[in-house]
């Protein structure tokens, strides 16, 4: 099974009920152990309760017990951490049969550009963040981010994260001088609301990428500015898969 190697960093633990093993793929069947994915969750039909797992590079997981989260209401696309045992019995039309231990969604949202109206700069923001992993599934739907802040981390102060389509862009940057940029420039955005950068926390958040979907033909894939944590403004280029 492909799984990605994200850092799985303490957050994450503290929110699992359940003591993980995490193996890089789901090939060793020595035994019953815990494994963990990232995904999206995507409805068998609209009216559907029903829902299935797509991973990061296409394959599809059954969820043999879907029934104990019908009273979720995923949305279709939502993006969570799937904590999961792999059954033995095949299902026809997906790769794994999978039984659900955990499913703990991960802030999933779509790009937003730039204005001078609903989305400003004041309102956007630019406080510091660090991204420590950054990375685009098979289909070119989503953007993941790992990222680190300063904050109090209490429940009433909360933060603010965008992925951005500036109002104009930089001028493209080629080593060829062809002035032909095979990047799509966005900006990671943090907005800590006033928060008391008391201590480093860390989460994660998945952007959807159809608002710029037209744009990826002939591209690379994303340069992305942050201002970072300890070293000012930066980009940081991520390949389409």
């Amino acid at each position: 099974m492909y799984m990605k190697k994200f850092k799985f960093i303490a957050f994450i633990f503290a929110i699992m009920t359940t003591t993980l093993i995490l193996q890089s793929c789901l090939d060793d069947n020595d035994g019953p152990a815990d494994l963990l994915v990232i995904s999206t969750i995507n409805k068998i039909s609209q009216d559907s309760k029903d829902f299935y797992f797509t991973l990061d590079n296409g394959e599809k997981m059954y969820p043999n017990n879907g029934q104990e989260w019908n009273s979720a209401e995923f949305a279709e696309g939502q993006r969570a951490f799937v904590i999961f045992n792999e059954l033995e019995t095949p299902v026809n039309g997906y790769d794994y049969n999978v039984q659900v231990k955990q499913i703990n969604e991960i802030l999933t949202k779509d790009i937003v550009e730039m204005d001078d109206d609903e989305n400003t700069e004041e309102k956007i923001g630019d406080d510091k963040i660090n991204t420590t992993d950054m990375r685009i599934n098979k289909d070119n739907k989503y953007l993941t981010i790992e990222y680190q802040y300063y904050g109090t981390h209490s429940a009433d102060k909360k933060h603010f994260l965008n992925l951005v389509i500036p109002k104009a862009e930089a001028a493209p940057t080629t080593e060829d001088g062809s002035g032909k940029d095979e990047y799509i420039n966005l900006e990671f955005r943090h907005n800590s609301e006033g928060d008391y950068p008391q201590t480093l926390g860390e989460g994660y958040v998945s952007f959807k990428l159809d608002k710029i979907k037209d744009r990826m033909e002939g591209k690379k894939g994303l340069r992305i500015r942050v201002n970072t944590l300890y070293s000012g403004i930066k980009t940081y280029e991520v390949k389409f898969p």
